[in-house]
């Protein structure tokens, strides 16, 4: 049973000009925040029905500036809306580039473990000598806490 999810060959080329492109991508993104998990968890989430009494609320500001006290900062908050609505369509290609890059990340190691697994079945069915002895040395830290229990389908474990 061959597994070959993804064929990928990425030469020294392409290597420097995705490290290239990454590298000037943080220096435009720079001015972007990382928030600690803590400041995550107060901060209020703008969801679906919020934005649409947020959006829906300061259109109503906007055109009552005189409702407002003096020190609100109206240009402040229109900067944010505009940043917003530029942030979401930046962050929707950085996810769908990060999803790639996790499913072909996910696919090579699949078919990297998916090949160890067959070689170790076949010098194990094979009784090949040295080799199944090293690959047993190399196996054992790897699946000692992990062996097949009875009643198990586990089919991952060498034994």
């Amino acid at each position: 049973m061959r597994q070959n999810i993804v064929s990928l060959t990425i030469d020294a080329e392409t290597l420097k000009a995705i490290d290239g492109t990454l590298t000037a991508l943080e220096k435009q993104l720079e001015d972007f925040i990382q928030l600690s998990a803590e400041q995550r968890r107060e901060l209020l989430k703008l969801g679906p029905k919020s934005e649409v009494f947020c959006r829906e609320t300061l259109s109503v500001m906007e055109r009552s500036p005189g409702a407002l006290p003096a020190d609100f900062d109206m240009d402040a908050v229109r900067e944010d809306r505009e940043a917003l609505d530029q942030v979401r369509p930046i962050l929707s290609r950085l996810r769908m580039l990060t999803s790639r890059a996790n499913d072909t990340e996910m696919a090579l190691g699949s078919d990297l473990y998916k090949a160890a697994l067959e070689g170790y079945r076949f010098a194990r069915a094979s009784g090949a000598g040295a080799l199944l002895d090293e690959l047993k040395a190399q196996a054992n830290p790897r699946f000692k806490s992990n062996r097949k229990r009875k009643g198990s389908d586990d089919d991952n474990t060498p034994t």
